[in-house]
């Protein structure tokens, strides 16, 4: 799946794409003009007009199925970034993005053939169901965070996402700590996340406060 475009109108024509104003058309010698119709517009370019047009439209045709190949090209795999969401039935889908970015809440930790149980760790098992019912792949997914990142949400796969520590909505702050299961050494979180990895890695959720 896709990442819905974030303008409120993505088809529309940007300014600098508007077409200007057509120039004057200067009167030629040798007789009157048709009204409206330059006198260079001649058979010829109108022919090399509509080649270009076509050329364009099959372009156009091109990048929608470019699309369509990236859309098929497979489920995510180890170290590809993506967040979820709810879709009908209560059913998560997954969405494939670039790492940095600020929607990129999980990565793909481990990814197998099949159905499949997470190693040891805190990971949200994401299971892709094929034709039927048979699983054809699952995913262990770790929360994709940095030290300092602030999230809301964190006890929703769905809704999970990063912002701003001065946004008013900021639940935790995030430390993460080197080494697996270090519990001990978050202090002040109220909630604890450990990754086998690689790399082994315990995230420290803190609720926020002015101390951020």
């Amino acid at each position: 799946m896709t990442t819905p475009p974030s303008d409120d109108n993505p088809f529309r024509t940007p300014d600098y794409a508007t077409p200007s104003a057509p120039m004057p058309v200067a009167p030629m010698p040798g007789g009157p003009q048709r009204p409206g119709i330059p006198h260079w517009f001649s058979v010829k370019v109108r022919i090399t007009l509509i080649a270009c047009v076509v050329l364009a439209l099959a372009a156009g045709s091109l990048g929608a199925l470019s699309i369509v190949w990236i859309h098929q090209a497979g489920p995510p795999s180890d170290g590809d970034c993506l967040y979820l969401t709810r879709e009908s039935g209560d059913n998560l889908a997954y969405h494939r993005v670039g790492c940095g970015e600020n929607s990129a809440t999980f990565k793909v930790e481990d990814s197998y053939r099949g159905s499949f149980r997470c190693g040891g760790g805190d990971y949200v098992r994401f299971q892709i169901t094929g034709t039927g019912s048979s699983t054809e792949r699952t995913l262990c997914l770790a929360l994709n965070v940095d030290p300092g990142d602030c999230l809301r949400d964190v006890d929703d796969e769905a809704t999970v996402s990063k912002v701003s520590c001065t946004d008013p909505t900021a639940q935790e702050r995030v430390e993460v700590l080197s080494g697996y299961q270090r519990d001990d050494k978050c202090e002040g979180a109220d909630k604890v996340l450990s990754y086998v990895g690689p790399p082994s890695r315990t995230v420290c959720l803190i609720q926020t406060g002015e101390n951020i």
